[in-house]
């Protein structure tokens, strides 16, 4: 099955998030998070091994990912202004500055993102996927400006 939603992979939160483990894990908002862009031909899995959730394994492979050139370059663009707030009782939240490009560029029909932890080194999987986020549909860009507008419920959200 091929994009239909966003979600946290279950692998990351019961691994690095819940047992701080993984070469090079030390935190969502002190780690390098990185967002890839993938076409349509992912199929993204919630539920998918740890091997199969890094950047560049399962179905996360370089011929699924689309790039702008330097503005939007293989690998992704790195995550900044990154945060982990309380905004509510029982809320625990994580955000980033929304991610443009940087410049110009063209891109092929991106269906979605996957956010990554490139400090991950080691361990079960080296660049291990943190969530996958669907673009709602083909997502072409010619020769124009490129954002990745983050909800404003944050990238990631739990609440108890």
């Amino acid at each position: 099955m091929a994009w239909t939603d966003s979600r946290a992979f279950r692998a990351w939160i019961s691994g690095p998030m819940m047992q701080a483990s993984g070469t090079g894990y030390t935190g969502l908002d002190s780690d390098t998070l990185k967002a890839a862009l993938f076409d349509a031909t992912v199929t993204p899995d919630r539920d998918a091994a740890t091997t199969d959730t890094g950047y560049g394994v399962g179905t996360w492979t370089a011929a699924r990912e689309i790039s702008g050139g330097a503005n939007w370059a293989a690998g992704g663009r790195t995550l900044t202004g990154k945060t982990v707030t309380t905004p509510a009782p029982g809320v625990v939240m994580f955000d980033a500055a929304d991610l443009a490009a940087g410049g110009t560029l063209t891109l092929g029909d991106a269906y979605g993102c996957l956010v990554y932890d490139d400090s991950i080194t080691g361990g079960t999987v080296a660049d291990q996927g943190v969530a996958y986020l669907y673009f709602g549909g083909p997502q072409p860009v010619v020769s124009g400006s490129f954002t990745i507008a983050w909800s404003s419920s944050g990238l990631l959200r739990f609440e108890a």
